[in-house]
């Protein structure tokens, strides 16, 4: 064995145009990688500080809105159990305020408490002993649990309250008569200015656009603060149903309010229908990058444009070498359906038939199917060629083909030419009756196109067809059964052709059943 000494290969290699320019690229690429790597680095950087920074004031914000809302629900359902007691309702006016309302809003932000009866009519206050005339029917909180019998806490959109106007969120729960019938609501409200406290506590104006959404995408807060904004409902924001799909994560997508795209840092709040995000303009986020990207960029651009010419050579080259295997490709599958197609009748042959035979057979002993097998073969076919002529033959055998495929209608049944004059038909999950039938309607109709054929008893061109079954249990090969269909063919060939003979299993081998 000669053995090349390296320098020698590496020589050899260089002077093939395309190994160079490979080399070529290569290095330049390598220069590129490098700088990809830096730069992508430095942008994922950028975007981890912001991204770190804006999850810290989610957290922060997030806790203490949690917090608070638990609190004002806890009061509520203090509330909703003083109602349910027989004492409390008999109680005097002051003394069922006390106990109704001694435990309720304490909390930052929270505003009044009432109770409204079935119909809607207020019948207790926080705000007074004796409550004014108010009935809330139809607001949505009430009409929510007259729907629902749910006893947990229900948040309702921002809208601005008949009682005090301003911007408030109402918590809601139900009141249930004994039977768990709906016996009215009790109602709190959070006032929207607490919010707007809590963002200016946390500093959120060094984090772009800070946003708490209500039920249905309503904006409870915003920050920068826009008051024409409260209320206002992103449900249909693309960015905004993403925020819904998951609990927490961040994205890149368009912005709620204006133009151009933002980088979301988002949270839910806790199990409340309640999100936050801060949504940050790319262009803040990345000023300092950019300008060290279009230094960097700029030197590897000025080195990449050296190697252009040798870039379209090897790009000119590939794309020859791509075609010309696309074209080796569909030639070997050219090849390939030629090697196992019949040329004359466009049926598979013999050898694709041998190779569905074998797959069909392992799948029906693996699975206890029935596989069945038919055999075709033209009748007096010799004396038909020496009458007619080859011509006329090639036309017979054309017919018999286009008889086959007529007949045949479920796609895992294939007909093939295996010989001269013999055909096969392989019909998967089919039993004996079944492959009958399909060999008579072929029989019937071939007979049926009556073509002339003098060397024939019958005066027509017809076939003779054997059909054997694997029975269900024993595996026998793949040539018993072939030869067993075959020995069904000649049967029906001896016994005056022109008809179909089907064979069974006999103790541990298989038995010829004449019929038809």
């Amino acid at each position: 064995m000669t053995i090349r000494s390296p320098f020698a290969l590496f020589g050899r290699w260089t002077h093939s145009a395309r190994s160079l320019t490979a080399f070529n690229l290569a290095c330049v690429a390598g220069l590129c990688s490098v700088s990809a790597v830096m730069l992508w680095d430095m942008r994922e950087d950028a975007t981890r500080r912001t991204e770190i920074t804006s999850r810290s004031l989610l957290q922060v914000l997030e806790r203490d809105i949690a917090r608070n809302i638990e609190l004002y629900g806890l009061s509520l359902q203090a509330v909703v159990d003083g109602m349910k007691r027989p004492d409390v309702a008999q109680a005097s006016p002051e003394l069922r305020h006390m106990i109704l309302f001694d435990r309720s809003a304490t909390g930052l932000g929270f505003g009044f408490i009432m109770v409204m009866n079935a119909t809607g009519d207020l019948v207790s206050s926080s705000q007074s002993i004796t409550p004014r005339a108010l009935n809330r029917a139809d607001g949505e909180y009430f009409q929510y649990f007259i729907a629902h019998s749910d006893d947990g806490l229900h948040i309702s959109p921002p809208a601005i309250s008949r009682l005090t106007g301003q911007w408030v969120v109402m918590l809601s729960r139900r009141l249930s008569n004994p039977d768990g019938s709906f016996a009215g609501v009790v109602a709190g409200a959070i006032h929207l200015d607490y919010f707007r406290g809590l963002f200016a506590a946390a500093g959120v104006a060094r984090i772009g656009t800070v946003t708490l959404y209500g039920p249905g995408g309503s904006i409870l807060m915003r920050e920068p603060f826009e008051q024409q904004l409260l209320g206002k409902s992103v449900a249909q924001q693309p960015s905004y149903q993403r925020i819904l799909a998951h609990q927490d994560g961040s994205f890149v997508g368009p912005a709620m309010f204006g133009e151009g795209e933002r980088r979301f840092v988002f949270t839910h709040v806790r199990d409340q229908p309640l999100q936050l995000s801060t949504a940050i303009p790319l262009a803040d986020i990345y000023t300092d990058w950019w300008q060290k990207a279009l230094i960097l960029g700029g030197t590897v651009l000025a080195l990449c444009g050296a190697t252009i010419g040798l870039t379209w050579l090897f790009c000119c080259e590939l794309n020859r070498r791509r075609a010309a295997e696309m074209a080796t490709s569909a030639l070997n599958v050219e090849l390939e359906q030629l090697a196992t197609t019949d040329g004359l009748t466009g049926l598979p042959n013999r050898r694709r038939f041998d190779e569905v035979l074998a797959q069909e057979w392992s799948r029906a002993v693996r699975t206890s199917q029935p596989l069945s097998l038919i055999l075709l073969d033209a009748d007096s076919f010799k004396g038909f060629n020496d009458r007619y002529g080859h011509q006329k033959g090639d036309e017979a055998l054309e017919l018999i083909a286009r008889s086959m495929e007529a007949v045949i209608s479920r796609s895992d049944d294939t007909g093939y030419r295996i010989g001269g004059e013999e055909f096969a038909v392989i019909l998967p999950d089919t039993g004996e009756e079944g492959a009958k039938i399909v060999a008579s309607r072929i029989q019937e109709t071939v007979a049926g196109w009556k073509l002339p054929h003098a060397s024939s008893k019958h005066e027509v061109l017809t076939v003779s067809c054997g059909v054997a079954q694997i029975p269900e249990g024993i595996a026998i090969e793949p040539a018993v059964l072939f030869c067993t269909a075959d020995a069904a063919l000649y049967e029906a060939k001896r016994l005056g052709r022109n008809c179909v003979r089907v064979s069974g299993s006999v103790g541990s081998d298989l038995r010829l059943v004449v019929g038809g």
